[in-house]
């Protein structure tokens, strides 16, 4: 009797137990349909997906915002495009070969986004000009942009330090690598100068590259290059022109007086070599009246001594809005995933640190 009793026992609560299982189902049921969301525990779901400014897109790591106030400032908005700007990559080549690798598939990869149109690097391709492992990956590196217009000229170091040897250089990136391309101008020794002309947006461009030391040659063919396309916004691309103080050095004295003074056209003057970033401005009066007619933007980019990978990847961007008539400068590292090196205060301590407001510029458009 005692087993009897003790069965009908266990009968009874099991079915009391699934009673309440089917009545909590009944219930979540219900609580689905009336519009609410239950919560499970891990599961986040985002309900503001669609947002006026969309989420930065830089690495496969979107969840979290950039901690850079600029956010997403590499997508180009209706009407922007963008001009990438790389220089002194000799590290790179010699010892961190994935982090140039990471710069130029960024920018391949991206095109699209930025409205990408043109691409220049101011030289030090290589860290040694008679390394051949070194050549290999600069012209792996470049080959992966190879297909968008842009150019190169030859720094210190891909001319055995200063002794105005070209002939490496010349083997790796001579004019034959870009002849035939559209927008290549013309060459001067080999590509050892060359500029190139491009019709972006309401801007017809001329893009002049010298290679390193400048000679009365070379002087001769920068003045007949940019007086020949008068009616196209110059910029100048060196390697060697303002110090670490952002002074000129002796060969961007000579360039400032006997170039950038005497073509009206020229607007900007692009380099390296030396370790800072800046933008010194100088104001020139073409006409003799006394009164500034241009505004020339002197800018140095080389983070070549940021941190201790060789300049941790940054590259600078100029993103251009003709109809707002600005143009905004930024750097950005697709290998850190950063837009502003120097915001930190053990990077403020470094060596060759620079003020981090140097790292973002706007320019005015006056010339349309």
């Amino acid at each position: 009797m005692l087993f009897f009793l003790a069965c009908i026992y266990d009968i009874i609560h099991i079915m009391k137990r699934i009673f309440t299982i089917l009545i909590i189902i009944l219930m979540l049921t219900a609580g689905c349909a009336s519009g609410e969301k239950p919560s499970v525990t891990g599961l986040v779901i985002d309900t503001q997906t669609v947002t006026s400014s969309p989420a930065p897109t830089l690495s496969a790591q979107t969840a979290e915002p950039s901690p850079s106030p600029l956010q997403d400032e590499l997508t180009a908005s209706a009407g922007q495009y963008t001009i990438a700007w790389i220089s002194d990559t000799q590290y790179y080549s010699r010892s961190f070969p994935d982090i140039y690798f990471s710069m130029t598939e960024f920018l391949h990869e991206n095109r699209e986004r930025l409205n990408l149109k043109y691409i220049a690097h101011t030289g030090d391709l290589v860290n040694s000009a008679d390394d051949e492992a070194q050549w290999a990956v600069a012209v792996k590196a470049m080959d992966t942009i190879k297909e968008i217009p842009g150019g190169v000229l030859a720094g210190n170091h891909d001319v055995f330090n200063g002794k105005a040897d070209y002939s490496e250089y010349s083997r790796y990136f001579g004019e034959d690598r870009y002849a035939g391309e559209p927008w290549y101008g013309g060459s001067f020794k080999d590509n050892r100068g060359h500029f190139d002309l491009m019709d972006i947006g309401g801007t017809k461009y001329i893009f002049v590259y010298m290679g390193y030391i400048q000679t009365s040659q070379s002087i001769k063919w920068l003045n007949e290059t940019f007086s020949a396309h008068p009616d196209r916004l110059g910029v100048l691309l060196l390697h060697d022109y303002l110090d670490t103080d952002s002074t000129l050095t002796s060969d961007g004295e000579l360039l400032f007086e006997k170039v950038v003074k005497k073509n009206p056209n020229i607007r900007f003057v692009l380099c390296g070599h030396r370790y800072t970033l800046n933008n010194i401005n100088a104001e020139i009066d073409d006409d003799g009246d006394g009164q500034p007619d241009r505004t020339v933007h002197q800018i140095i980019g080389n983070y070549q001594a940021a941190g201790d990978m060789g300049g941790s990847g940054f590259m600078r961007f100029f993103k251009v809005d003709e109809e707002e008539g600005k143009i905004y400068m930024y750097s950005y590292s697709p290998y850190l995933d950063e837009y502003v090196y120097f915001d930190e205060p053990e990077r403020l301590e470094e060596k060759y640190a620079t003020p981090p407001e140097r790292e973002t510029l706007v320019f005015d458009i006056d010339w349309l």
